[in-house]
Parts: structure tokens; C-alpha cells; sequence
């Protein structure tokens, strides 16, 4: 009897430890993701000072942070748009993102409005009269509210969306001419990015699903794709910040025809095309590695390696 009941009482245990591998390989792989510029939809009279593009910067500084997302620099995504003649704004839609969002390999594209931004200035004064001295008391209220939202570059759905607002304000006072206070309108960076933090946790809370695109980690066994083919020369757009090694061989897939729902056209897949395999020769930095064919040819950019 005793027997019987270890042996019913490892079957489980075994299933877990059988399991753990895989649960935590699920959990490493992280969502590509594309932070567009925010529209600025306020009307305060501070053109100079960005708002749009300098919630974009704080967008990508907090995710990268945060760690749950692959994030691409703002910099490195102009570079990608301008490579194949894109043009993307915050007010981007769906159908749109899912075609750019292919060509670029990114998951998600997140982007959103500044619908609330400015300073208000407020106060009141009394002359000195009668022997009293004079007084003036100045109050600056900064405001600023975001509404984001982000789409599935595979379905155009919206899969988050969420709106933060933060206000802050300072006050200055005189008697008599002395005094003082603080009056930080130049500095409006600080209202705006507690905003941004606020709509980055909540995104982060979200726990997107991910394909796995960026990394020898990922769970789906994608580790990178081509970026360029020369010849017998293929640049891979994976290195070292993707675990990739000299000596490393990856079997390379390429993306054939979508499958739809019939009824919604929804992508529900697509089937994948086995091209070949390849050897990486060569590291060139976090982002680049060389690989050389093993088997296979007519290999292009796009194609995808797997493990």
C-alpha cells in the first residue's frame, strides 16, 4: 500500500520538474516592441519644448528600465523607416501598423496623445500703504495628461490602453520686496514624466503576449532574423546581447502564405518555409553576428533563425 502511494505521489512531481523547464523558458522571452512620438494634442503655447517626442524618450527609458519589453531606440527606428521609405505617426492606424510593424519585426507599436500640458500662473498683490509693508503671493500650477494606448502588429487589435494625469504646483511669496519661492516652467519635464512612469507600469502590468522575436532565450526557439544576404555572407541580427556564439547552427524559416479566420480576417498564422541552416562565423557586437550556409540557399532578408 505504501508502495502504491510514493509511486502515485511521484507521478505529479515528476510532471512538475518534467514541467519547470519550460515555464521558465516561457518566461524569458520579452515583447518587441516600437514607441512612436506622441501626438501633442494640448494647447499650451511651449512648441519649443517637444512634448511629443520627449514623452517618446521617457516612454523608452522607462520600459527599458522596467525590463519586460525588447525596446527599440528611437534613433535606430527612424534609421529603420527611413531604410524602407516608412513614414509613422502617433496617430498610426491599425492596418497600417500590422504592415510596418512586419517589416520591422516589432510585436507592438505603442503610441498615444498629450491631451493636458501647460503651466498656470495665478496670484495677487497689495501695495505697501499707511506704514504696512507691500505683499505679493504667486502661485505656478503645472499639469500634464497622456492617453496611450498599444496595438498588435499581427491582429491591429488594441491590446492596452490607458490615460495618467499629474499635477504639481509651487508658490512664492513677498513682503516688502523680500521673499521668495520657485517658479519652474522651464523645467516642465518634471510633471510630464511622472505621467509617463504611470502609463509604463501599467503597460508593464499587462503581460503582453510575445512570439518570442530577440534572443537565443525565447521560449518560441527565435533567436533572430537575417538582415542582409551577400553571396555566402548573411548578417544576422542577433550577437552577443542575444546569447549567440561562434559555433552556434540555427535551422533559417521563412514566413509563407497568412492563414485567416474566415469569418473576422483575422492572421491567424501563416505557414513557414524551411530554407536551410547556417553557422555563425563571427560576432560583430550585441545586435550583429556573421553566419555562413550549411545547407540550403537563395537566403534573404527576413528570414528567420531558430534554434
Amino acid at each position: 500500500m505504501m508502495r502504491r502511494l510514493r509511486c502515485l505521489l511521484f507521478v505529479p512531481f515528476a510532471v512538475l520538474l518534467a514541467s519547470a523547464p519550460i515555464a521558465q523558458a516561457a518566461g524569458s522571452a520579452k515583447p518587441r516592441v516600437a514607441i512612436l512620438e506622441f501626438v501633442d494634442k494640448s494647447t499650451h503655447s511651449y512648441g519649443w519644448y517637444h512634448v511629443g517626442r520627449a514623452a517618446q524618450d521617457m516612454m523608452v527609458t522607462a520600459l527599458v528600465k522596467g525590463d519586460a519589453f525588447r525596446v527599440i531606440d528611437r534613433e535606430r527606428l527612424q534609421a529603420l523607416m527611413q531604410e524602407k521609405n516608412l513614414s509613422l505617426s502617433g496617430d498610426v492606424d491599425p492596418k497600417t501598423a500590422v504592415q510596418v510593424g512586419k517589416l520591422l519585426g516589432v510585436e507592438y507599436f505603442i503610441m498615444g496623445a498629450i491631451t493636458e500640458f501647460g503651466v498656470t500662473n495665478s496670484g495677487a498683490s497689495v501695495p505697501g500703504y499707511g506704514g504696512l509693508p507691500s505683499f505679493s503671493m504667486r502661485t505656478q500650477r503645472m499639469d500634464a495628461a497622456i492617453d496611450a494606448r498599444a496595438i498588435n502588429t499581427s491582429t491591429g487589435e488594441i491590446v492596452w490602453a490607458d490615460t495618467a494625469k499629474d499635477s504639481s504646483s509651487d508658490k512664492s511669496v513677498y513682503v516688502a520686496g523680500a521673499g521668495g519661492g520657485s517658479h519652474d516652467g522651464e523645467k516642465l519635464d518634471k510633471i510630464l514624466r511622472p505621467v509617463v512612469q504611470k502609463l509604463a507600469d501599467s503597460i508593464s502590468a499587462k503581460k503582453l503576449d510575445t512570439s518570442g522575436i530577440g534572443g537565443a532565450s525565447d521560449a518560441s526557439g527565435v533567436v533572430g532574423k537575417i538582415a542582409k544576404a551577400d553571396g555566402e555572407m548573411l548578417y544576422v541580427n542577433a550577437g552577443s546581447e542575444a546569447g549567440v556564439q561562434e559555433g552556434d547552427e540555427f535551422t533559417v524559416y521563412r514566413v509563407g502564405e497568412q492563414i485567416k479566420d474566415p469569418d473576422t480576417g483575422e492572421v491567424l498564422g501563416a505557414n513557414e518555409v524551411k530554407v536551410g541552416r547556417v553557422k555563425i562565423t563571427s560576432i560583430k557586437g550585441p545586435r550583429l553576428s556573421m553566419a555562413a550556409p550549411l545547407s540550403g540557399s537563395g537566403f534573404r532578408a527576413g528570414d528567420t533563425l531558430k534554434r
